[in-house]
């Protein structure tokens, strides 16, 4: 199920009757570690963990909505965009959880147009927002910044291939979007931004046909950016990768337990963490050889925001399964 749903899920929504700021629908779910509890009905595999933390549900989102941006400022979080309900109707709300109180809010500030899979990341107070696709599904250059103190949009320059369901990662003084998909199918060029200059360069080598996929995560390590699981030719991949963008090389890494797409990827105290439905891994990220098995979400989902601030992860919103629909749950872990 959870493979099947990946790219048809990017492309028409999160199919559910569930409209924006109704009750979400009532789901019976197994108890899981320490009172967590995750729905059965994705992949079939299922993790627990007595040496890692579990997961607690906190304040949900006022909106049901996935694959949308999500970037940190301060001790705000971000949700921003993406798309709700059968259709995929695209959202230009945003909301902001002020971790200090734990509660969401509606910001004034709306999304400059529709999109869903794009990708955002914060430098200092500024959101900078790349890609996507729009309403009818087409792949965006989509290219903006969002300056938080003055709550103004300004457009960059396009990004210079258009793409969906890549990712978009801080590394050093600039800014990487790496994979994702077009028209003509997986895209292998890494564009890169300067947020000082406001240019792009899209420099060799890209990466190589044999890595490239699209629905992965990416995240920033001192080694460079790891690149894990995804889909390629729309099968759920378990591939992992290390760019390291001063040298330009691409280093394959030994493989995720399981093929993931759409998963929640971070990084924080050494160590990398993934959640996808109801599994997930933590790696060493100076030698990511052994994945062990950690504790799920609270409830099974993919396409959620997922960041790490304060000793913390969060894992928002999403597309969950049993009924398959649009979800405002907010986990919350501790790291250890």
């Amino acid at each position: 199920m959870a493979a099947a749903c990946v790219l048809a899920l990017a492309m028409a929504g999160c199919s559910s009757d569930e409209t924006p700021n109704s009750p979400e629908p009532s789901v019976t779910e197994p108890s899981g570690p320490s009172g967590t509890s995750a729905a059965t009905d994705s992949d079939g595999v299922t993790t627990t963990s007595d040496v890692f933390p579990t997961w607690s549900a906190i304040e949900g989102l006022e909106t049901p909505r996935d694959d949308f941006g999500s970037a940190v400022v301060g001790d705000d979080i971000w949700a921003m965009g993406g798309m709700t309900g059968e259709r995929g109707n695209r959202l230009l709300s945003i909301e902001v959880l002020d971790t200090t109180t734990g509660s969401w809010s509606t910001s004034d500030v709306e999304m400059p147009v529709g999109v869903a899979s794009f990708e955002v990341v914060a430098v200092g107070p500024r959101i900078y927002a790349f890609g996507g696709f729009d309403a009818t599904s087409q792949a965006m250059d989509f290219a903006a910044v969002l300056d938080t103190r003055t709550g103004a949009w300004r457009d960059l320059p396009p990004l210079p291939h258009a793409r969906y369901a890549h990712t978009v990662t801080r590394f050093g003084k600039r800014i990487y979007v790496i994979g994702g998909r077009d028209v003509a199918g997986e895209v292998a060029a890494v564009d890169v931004f300067d947020p000082r200059s406001e240019r792009w360069t899209t420099p060799d080598p890209a990466m190589p046909r044999a890595r490239v996929r699209d629905s992965h995560k990416t995240v920033a390590v001192p080694q460079g950016l790891i690149v894990a699981g995804g889909q390629r030719d729309f099968e759920d991949s378990a591939q992992v990768d290390l760019f390291d963008p001063r040298t330009g090389r691409w280093t394959p890494l030994p493989d995720l337990p399981e093929p993931m797409s759409r998963a929640g990827l971070a990084y924080a105290q050494g160590k990398l963490w993934i959640s996808l439905h109801e599994s997930a891994y933590v790696a060493d990220a100076r030698n990511p050889e052994t994945w062990e098995p950690a504790n799920p979400l609270t409830l099974s989902r993919h396409g959620m925001g997922f960041v790490v601030h304060d000793g913390f992860i969060y894992a928002i919103g999403g597309c969950a399964l049993n009924p398959l629909r649009d979800v405002r749950t907010v986990d919350r872990m501790q790291l250890p």
